[in-house]
């Protein structure tokens, strides 16, 4: 869980940051985080999600 932890923040902040940087020169900077945020929040919601099903068919 830990090591899977350390590339989910590696993933999603990566994410975050080049989502930001392809939207900045469109939308601006402002629209631009909000949607870098979002993408990486998406990365923790699978992860989670997905944690969550295994948990539920293991039963």
């Amino acid at each position: 869980m830990r090591s899977g932890t350390i590339i989910i923040v590696f993933t999603s902040v990566g994410m975050a940051i080049l989502t930001a940087l392809q939207v900045a020169p469109i939308k601006g900077w402002l629209e631009a985080a909000f949607w870098g945020i979002l993408f990486g929040g998406l990365i923790w919601l699978i992860f989670f999600g997905m944690i969550y099903i295994n948990r539920f068919f293991k039963r």
